[in-house]
């Protein structure tokens, strides 16, 4: 029993002071909005495909991993499209002189994630609705929702007891083998092709934490993300974007993401972030034929697990079809 304690405590501790979320985290956030603002959702003017991969704490026994694959697409629209949405990419989409403004737009989407810690992992699928109104010249103001199922999942078989016979654990493993619930998320973005800012918050249903099939007084907390960014024209085949992360769960600390991104030509990028009292990240990535798109990010942790691990480490594919 002890093992399991001691376990738990570890990782509700880095939780609440490294991370303060009940929610994984990506260090490339400004790759892909959707992940945390579900306004974001057929933003791009295409099907947006995204698989990505985190490993936390590289050198600590059961960190965290992160797994997911998002799926974004336009659903349709009335005229043609004069305002392209938030793009790595710079330069404009289409011929905006010969164009006519949009009356609506409508995005669909999903997303399925798989979370593991320790001997904990969980498995979410959402489906994703936003609606994107014209409110001023090449602007666009969307409201999102997504929605969907979670499954949480207790592996004994990673946990070593000093009884064997230890009543309370039996108890707990039996009862937390498999719980499913339904959650949901709701958000509201504001972009164009150089601009965004958006705010969301995340599960909305606050879920009671059980143990051993009793209700606790713990509960997944509502999480509050406000993200924003700039696109600034360096040169004519330079770009500078720097952008924030703002990510609040009472009663943990906020938690501030900071990044500044350089895009040359349209097609390579690197940059730089800083999460206060957590890590620097270095992100690198290049984009292949207007359609494949790979990013790689690196943190190195500040904080007293620096003894402990050597970084974190970050991967993203893409693929955007029918731009």
């Amino acid at each position: 029993m002890k093992k399991i304690i001691l376990s738990s405590i570890f990782f509700i501790a880095i939780g609440s002071t490294v991370v303060g979320q009940q929610l994984g985290q990506y260090s490339q956030y400004i790759n892909n909005h959707f992940l945390m603002n579900p306004g974001a959702v057929g933003a791009e003017n295409g099907l947006d495909i995204s698989l990505g991969f985190r490993q936390q704490w590289v050198g600590i026994d059961n960190a965290p991993q992160n797994y997911y694959l998002s799926v974004s697409s336009p659903l349709s629209t009335i005229g043609k499209i004069t305002n392209p949405s938030l793009r790595t990419g710079s330069g404009s989409l289409i011929d905006e002189q010969s164009a006519t403004p949009i009356k609506l737009k409508h995005g669909v989407g999903g997303f399925v994630a798989a979370d593991n810690y320790g001997p904990f992992k969980k498995v979410t699928g959402v489906l994703a609705y936003a609606i994107h109104l014209p409110v001023a010249n090449k602007f666009h103001w969307s409201f999102g929702l997504n929605a969907g199922l979670s499954n949480l999942n207790f592996d004994r078989d990673q946990i070593t007891l000093i009884e064997s016979s230890d009543n309370t654990f039996n108890s707990f493993a039996a009862a937390q083998a498999k719980i499913n619930y339904f959650d949901m998320n709701v958000g509201t973005y504001v972009y164009n092709s150089d601009f965004f800012v958006g705010y969301s918050s995340n599960q909305m249903m606050q879920n009671k934490i059980y143990f051993g099939g009793t209700p606790t007084n713990g509960k997944l907390n509502v999480h509050h993300f406000l993200m924003g960014g700039y696109h600034f024209k360096i040169s004519d085949k330079m770009k500078l974007t720097p952008g924030f992360l703002v990510k609040y769960m009472n009663p943990a600390p906020v938690s501030l993401d900071f990044t500044a991104k350089l895009t040359f030509d349209d097609t390579y990028f690197g940059g730089f972030s800083f999460r206060n009292g957590d890590a620097i990240i270095v992100m690198l990535g290049a984009k292949f034929n207007e359609m494949f798109r790979v990013g790689y990010s690196f943190d190195y942790t500040l904080s007293n697990l620096s003894d402990y691990n050597s970084g974190g480490h970050e991967i993203m594919i893409g693929i955007l079809i029918n731009k």
